[in-house]
Order: C-alpha cells, then sequence, then structure tokens
C-alpha cells in the first residue's frame, strides 16, 4: 500500500493545480476564488481502496462504487454548470414548475434517486424497511454534508465525528487502514484550513454518499435509525434556519468553527 501515501499526495496536488488552471473555483465566504479540487482526492483514496480493498468488503462493491461515481459526477455538474440561486431542494422545484427550467441542482437531486434506487436493487437487505432506511440515509447524507459545507473544515468536523462513531459501533479495520484514513484526514484538513482548496458539491456530496454506504453496509439497524434520525432533523432544520447564522450567535459553536483555520498573515 505504498503507492498510496505517495500517490494520494500528488494527486492532491496537482488536481488543485489543474482545476485552478481550467478555473473550476469558486468564490469563498472571504471573496477569493478557491479551487473545488478536494472531491477528486476523496474519491480517488476510496477508488484505490476499491481497486486493492484489504479484505471482502460490501462498502467497496461494484454497486458501491457505481454509486459513488454517480454521486460525485453529479456534484460536479453542479459545481462546474450550477447557478448560484435557487438555493436548497424545494427552491429549486419551485424554480422548476415556475419556469420550467430544470437546473442542475434539480437534476443532481433526481439522478442521486435513481442511481439509489439502482444501488439498493442490488443490495441483499432483508425487509422493506431497511430498504426504506437505506434510500433515505444515501440520498439524505450527501445532502446535508452539502449543506453544511458553507465555511472550511465544517464537513471535515462532521465526517470526523461520525467516522469515530461508526468506528465505536464497528469493529475496527486494520492499522494500515486506520493510517491511509488519517493521511486523507490530513492533507483535506491543511488544504482546506488554509483555504487552499474546497470540497464543493461534488467533494461534500461524495463524502456523505461513503459515509452512508458505510453505515448501510457495516453498521447495526439501530445505529443505522439514529443516523437518520440525525440526518432528517439536520434537513429540517436547514429548512427554516442558516446554519451560518444560527453558529454565529453561539459563543461555543463559534469556537469550534474556528478550530483549525489557518490564520493568514
Amino acid at each position: 500500500m505504498m503507492a498510496f501515501f505517495i500517490s494520494v499526495p500528488i494527486i492532491a496536488y496537482f488536481s488543485m493545480i489543474a482545476f485552478k488552471r481550467m478555473n473550476l473555483s469558486v468564490k469563498n465566504y472571504e471573496g477569493k476564488d478557491v479551487p473545488y479540487s478536494l472531491g477528486v482526492l476523496i474519491f480517488y483514496s476510496y477508488s484505490f481502496l476499491y481497486a486493492y480493498p484489504p479484505h471482502i468488503n460490501p462498502a467497496f462493491s461494484v454497486a458501491s462504487f457505481a454509486f459513488l461515481l454517480s454521486i460525485w459526477l453529479f456534484g460536479l455538474l453542479d459545481d462546474v454548470y450550477g447557478k448560484p440561486y435557487p438555493k436548497g431542494l424545494k427552491g429549486h422545484m419551485m424554480y422548476f414548475f415556475k419556469n420550467h427550467i430544470l437546473t442542475t441542482g434539480l437534476l443532481k437531486a433526481g439522478g442521486t434517486i435513481v442511481a439509489a434506487i439502482l444501488f439498493l436493487w442490488v443490495s441483499e437487505l432483508r425487509s422493506y424497511f431497511a430498504y426504506v432506511v437505506a434510500f433515505l440515509l444515501i440520498t439524505g447524507l450527501p445532502h446535508v454534508m452539502n449543506l453544511f459545507d458553507t465555511r472550511p473544515l465544517r464537513v471535515w468536523k462532521l465526517t470526523v465525528s461520525l467516522t469515530i462513531l461508526i468506528m465505536i459501533f464497528n469493529p475496527l479495520p486494520s492499522f494500515l487502514f486506520v493510517l491511509m484514513l488519517l493521511m486523507v484526514f490530513y492533507i483535506w484538513y491543511v488544504l482546506e484550513g488554509s483555504r487552499k482548496a474546497m470540497l464543493g458539491d461534488n467533494g461534500a456530496t461524495v463524502v456523505g454518499a461513503i459515509l452512508a454506504v458505510v453505515v448501510v453496509n457495516h453498521v447495526s439497524f439501530s445505529v443505522q435509525y439514529s443516523f437518520l434520525v440525525f440526518v432528517l432533523a439536520m434537513i429540517l432544520v436547514a429548512e427554516k434556519y442558516s446554519f451560518s447564522a444560527f453558529i454565529e450567535k453561539s459563543r461555543f459553536l463559534r469556537t469550534i468553527d474556528q478550530i483549525g483555520i489557518i490564520k493568514k498573515g
């Protein structure tokens, strides 16, 4: 697996440079153009483990790979061709019914639903209720990650927290696997914390999709249900409140939000 530790930093660096040169960037909250290239790092890392899995693992199946590739591509399509408005799934739907124009955001949502149905169609779930829970997780968690991706490291912190929870309820993987995971988290932390690169829709959604695939395949149904409650709660809250505005009202949340962000100058 030495190739992984050598190739991941190279992929992270050159994808960032390539995205900059192709003007695949967006203005961040500071008004600076930042390439949304971190999705390449995340998906490449997953693809490497898919090609060289440490053992037989449902999260690295052909169906899982195809689903995650679809999610990443839909996210990238929205990054490249999407417009700042309308906002949110409800906004995209209202815009479609009013103007009869299919936005990339609505296309991404529809594509995610189709990809999720196809993924679950070949999955070995034991009951219809399990299918419903799995469907809501693999469509909802990417959306939640996208909602959190409005400031540096918010998705990173949420992902680390959820990853720790998954490892608590699931047997620990090999030590080598943990080292590989830590390396990806570290490079992601440095590039996003210093505002050199960002996730964009393609990165945030594929992170959520990877977590959802792992949860559906590797934790008990009761834990899946707990994750689903969290996902639905976040989606409902986001329909009424801005996460950024909510965080700014709390000194404690503001402090957590600033942890890890590398100050410039």
